[in-house]
């Protein structure tokens, strides 16, 4: 798959529900940087959740720009996937999941219709989590046991977070849930991945340079205190920071490891610490006015260097990785 290729381009995407925008605010701007859409930069996609989403959007046959992608949770798409109702509050209690999945499925039916796995225009990892089995389960269009999938089938699949969506179920395959439980973070098992399918081959991984850039879908900034949550209920809990709270912590410890792994120019990963504010964090806020905050703030960090609490300007660091992208684009045939 890699044969011919000294440098190896790898794209990850974290899950974060509704703030999937943010790292598409991040491929627009590298789109715009580099005149190239985004599956012709990099070599191998890699997605949890609404990462997973973006993964296969942007490997359609029908090829989306990444500033297209940023409506679909700022337009009307966001507020049909999660349609608030004044019985939302209640719906933990008598349905056991938040939203009913018909608004989810609407937009990728929409988006993806019946293309399958294997049309997908790079080779793409989604991670998802396979309850009959208890096992974490990655759709990858190169597999023989799930080309044939729809993209929108491993889309619902890997996005069916719980308490928010009732799992998704694939006849044959099992039932799935929202990949974040198992890999929030993909960007180690896009790596891993990589590294066995060149060992497959025969080729000596260290004979290729493999660059991992890995968007975050920003992190929690409010604090958890003892008092506040030492009584907290099961359901207090649910409705709360629960599945947030285990998101980050995933995506984290995949940031740690890979910091270790590769040296720092083979490894560009963009966070964001979301205002502190009530609600920044949840998966679903599609507040409009919480969301052009974040939105603004994203902007911002793209924009210039030396923003505090920022350890290296974003600026900066897009525009070293859009060199490294265009400087190892194949030649033109």
């Amino acid at each position: 798959m890699f044969e011919h290729q000294n440098v190896i381009k790898i794209l990850s995407i974290d899950g974060g529900g509704i703030r999937g925008f943010i790292p598409a605010l991040l491929l627009a701007e590298i789109e715009k940087c580099t005149g190239k859409p985004i599956y012709e930069l990099f070599d191998f996609f890699a997605g949890t959740s609404t990462g997973g989403i973006l993964s296969l959007l942007l490997n359609r046959p029908e090829v989306a720009s990444a500033k297209s992608l940023i409506d679909i949770y700022l337009g009307e798409d966001g507020q049909k996937i999660f349609r608030k109702t004044p019985l939302t509050p209640l719906n933990y209690v008598f349905r056991g999941e938040k939203y009913k999945s018909k608004g989810i499925d609407e937009v990728l039916e929409d988006k993806f219709k019946e293309l399958t796995l294997k049309q997908s225009l790079k080779p793409v990892l989604i991670t998802s989590y396979e309850t009959e089995g208890r096992n974490a389960t990655f759709f990858t269009s190169y597999d023989s046991r799930y080309q044939e999938l729809r993209m929108k089938d491993v889309a619902r699949s890997t996005s069916a977070a719980p308490t928010y969506f009732e799992p998704n179920k694939i006849d044959g395959k099992g039932t799935f849930i929202d990949g974040g439980i198992a890999v929030n973070n993909p960007a180690m098992c896009a790596y891993v991945e990589v590294l066995k399918i060149l060992k497959k081959q025969g080729i000596d991984p260290t004979t290729k340079k493999i660059v991992v850039t890995s968007l975050g879908t920003g992190v929690a900034t409010s604090s958890l205190y003892y008092d506040e949550i030492k009584n907290w209920s099961p359901v207090a809990w649910i409705k709360g920071p629960l599945i947030g709270s285990f998101f980050d912590g995933n995506s984290d410890t995949v940031e740690y490891q890979l910091k270790q792994i590769l040296p720092p120019d083979c490894y560009y990963r963009f966070q964001l610490k979301l205002p502190r504010e009530k609600g920044a964090d949840k998966l679903d806020n599609t507040n409009e006015k919480c969301l052009d905050k974040i939105k603004s703030l994203t902007e911002l960090y793209i924009q210039q260097d030396n923003i505090q609490g920022m350890p290296i300007g974003w600026y900066s660091k897009l525009n070293a990785l859009c060199q490294v992208l265009q400087a190892n684009m194949p030649a033109s045939p």
